[in-house]
């Protein structure tokens, strides 16, 4: 009565097969989780870019200087980061306006290249100069029309 049983279970390909597929499903997963995390913090680098160069048109609006045709390069600290901040003066499509357009990014090492982050454009018009005044432009911004 020495009957051969045969126990239930997994022979060793069945195992070694299964422990590949996992391998392989956890790497997939971990390459996801890796680009999602590149991809926020991408995000979070050109919101922060878009927030300098937000900051730096509207700075060229508030203080109502014509601004000279050239292009500036300027430095500046924001949100515990250092930026380098391009501006590129043309003159405008219409009468008394210049393109601005302002190029953000990171200050680079030395001797690497400007690698911009983040663009905006606008338009300026040329400050308002009220007859009252000596001509500091204070006024509301636009054309005086005669």
């Amino acid at each position: 009565m020495n009957a051969y049983r045969q126990q239930g279970g997994f022979t060793l390909i069945e195992v070694l097969v299964a422990v590949v597929i996992l391998s392989l499903a956890a790497v997939v997963l971990a390459n996801a989780f890796g680009s999602s995390a590149n991809g926020f913090a991408r995000m979070e680098e050109r919101t922060a870019a878009w927030l300098v160069a937000s900051d730096k048109l509207v700075e060229l609006q508030v203080y109502q200087q014509w601004p000279g045709v050239g292009t500036q390069d300027d430095r500046r600290e924001q949100n515990g980061r250092e930026w380098q901040i391009r501006t590129r003066i043309s003159p405008g499509p219409y009468p008394d306006t210049r393109r601005v357009d302002v190029e953000v990014g990171p200050v680079p090492a030395q001797g690497q290249d400007f690698y911009v982050t983040y663009s905006q454009g606008s338009l300026l018009g040329k400050p308002f100069v009220s007859a009252g005044t000596t001509g500091t432009g204070t006024g509301g911004g636009g054309n005086v029309t005669p």
